[in-house]
């Protein structure tokens, strides 16, 4: 038997050191358990199915033949063969029987042992650190929105799900078999509508889920496209799904814009950038070149798609007046106060018909490191957009509670505005607050942030607007 004297870190503790002590004597009965069955099996091969071996007597003491026995011992050569060839069979069942016993035994035993020890390492101290993250294997958050101090919604790698309490407890929504993955997009407009895009097997086309009575029931339709970018719903009826399409990779990509003006009962493309010869796209159409990243419309007629370029001081910015059919490109003033740089821009997010804010992230053409964010805000609906005050990091995630209230971060370091961008103040969240990938605030003071910590999220809670932050206990159902 192997030696337990050497214990791993997880039998450190006096519980495990007792059941690693139980282990021992189960190894020394099962044993004694098998040299019982060896004897057993001894007896039974001496007697032959009840008949003693000819040369052996009943003690084990040699019977020598008499004449008259030597004579018949040629008849009965044939009986012998017989007898010898049943004896091998039964060596061999039983040899395989004691085997299975033993091993059958040995296994069981084993199991036992880690399952108490895996009992007892959740119940050990410390073990309430992993409660604080998602649980049954969802793995992390990529998509959160709350609506309010209440109500949310959340995608993780494996399910839709929904909390009511703020973000306490979560209740799995998600209809029975589907497949949420990470390629999964989202967009939650209200405690009640929500559509969900996710990909097939066949690799050809997606699934569209859709609720009206907060993910009690979903209904479904199908969409031409694999490879999401964002998708976005004005209200119950208009939404819109920005996808990959065909070839693209590197500094271009092909894009669909589908439409849907039932709710997503159907969905239609109404404009493609597809490869072109030469970067200029003819008019009303989406160039190939650059690199997209999300598409976000203020009303049913009014949109954006953003992305970047492979130069410097270019804005991949492109607006929509008709609701996707035609795209024109908009420009951007430069900040003053920051070098020349690529532009990477994020979707604009509207609070009002007039007011709204584009996050854009300025880096190194070369190494692609990030240098300064800069959230352009627009007061007349879109028509222009005015830069703010440049922050000295690339960040990662941004969110904005209303026009004035807004937030930023590059993971680690977290800065506020309360006049829509124009000042900026450097918090300290605190020791939890790291590796955030997500912002989401609902008010001035109230948010939540997804802190990637393994291969699972953490969810951070913060009511004084984000000068401190408080793991948050999550639960799903």
């Amino acid at each position: 038997m192997a030696d337990f004297d050497e214990l791993l870190p997880e039998e450190a503790s006096e519980r495990n050191r007792r059941l690693i002590g139980d282990l021992r004597q189960m190894y020394r009965t099962e044993a004694q358990t098998a040299e019982h069955l060896a004897r057993v099996r001894h007896r039974l091969l001496t007697y032959r199915d009840g008949t003693m071996d000819e040369h052996q007597g009943v003690q084990g003491h040699h019977i020598p033949l008499t004449r008259r026995q030597d004579r018949s011992s040629t008849g009965k050569r044939e009986q012998t063969r017989s007898t010898s060839s049943g004896a091998r069979l039964w060596r061999h069942r039983l040899s395989t029987l004691a085997a299975v016993l033993f091993v059958g035994v040995l296994v069981g035993s084993l199991l036992l042992v880690l399952s108490q020890i895996h009992r007892s390492s959740l119940n050990a101290p410390g073990a309430a650190l992993h409660s604080s993250k998602l649980a049954g294997g969802s793995g992390s958050l990529f998509s959160l929105h709350m609506i309010d101090s209440t109500t949310g919604w959340a995608l993780s790698e494996h399910e839709i799900l929904r909390t009511t309490d703020g973000g306490l407890h979560w209740k799995n929504v998600t209809p029975p078999d589907t497949l949420i993955t990470r390629e999964s997009i989202a967009d939650f407009l209200t405690a009640s509508l929500a559509w969900v895009a996710t990909p097939q097997a066949n690799g050809a086309t997606s699934q569209v889920l859709r609720t009206t009575d907060s993910g009690q029931t979903w209904q479904q339709s199908t969409v031409p496209a694999v490879a999401f970018k964002q998708m976005t719903f004005v209200d119950a009826q208009h939404g819109w799904i920005l996808a990959g399409w065909g070839p693209g990779g590197g500094p271009a990509e092909a894009v669909a814009v589908f439409r849907t003006v039932d709710g997503g009962k159907t969905w239609r493309n109404v404009s493609s950038a597809l490869p072109a010869s030469t970067d200029t796209p003819p008019p009303g159409q989406l160039p190939f070149g650059g690199r997209k990243s999300g598409i976000q419309f203020l009303n049913a007629s009014t949109g954006w798609i953003t992305g970047t370029v492979v130069a410097n001081d270019l804005s991949w910015l492109y607006v929509s007046y008709d609701g996707g059919a035609t795209w024109y490109q908009q420009s951007l003033p430069l900040p003053s106060r920051v070098p020349s740089a690529q532009l990477t821009l994020s979707s604009p997010t509207f609070f009002s018909a007039t007011d709204g804010v584009l996050p854009v992230i300025f880096s190194d053409a070369l190494t692609e490191r990030g240098i300064a964010t800069d959230i352009y805000a627009t007061h007349d609906g879109g028509k222009t957009w005015m830069s703010t005050t440049p922050l000295p990091l690339a960040s990662v995630a941004t969110d904005f509670a209303d026009r004035q209230h807004g937030w930023a971060t590059d993971g680690a370091t977290l800065y506020r505005t309360s006049d829509g961008g124009l000042q900026w103040i450097k918090l300290a969240p605190g020791a939890s607050f790291k590796q955030v990938t997500l912002l989401d605030f609902v008010s001035s003071i109230l948010g939540w942030a997804v802190s990637e910590q393994g291969q699972n999220s953490l969810l951070l809670k913060t009511t004084n607007g984000g000068e401190t932050w408080t793991p948050i206990p999550l639960t799903i159902s």
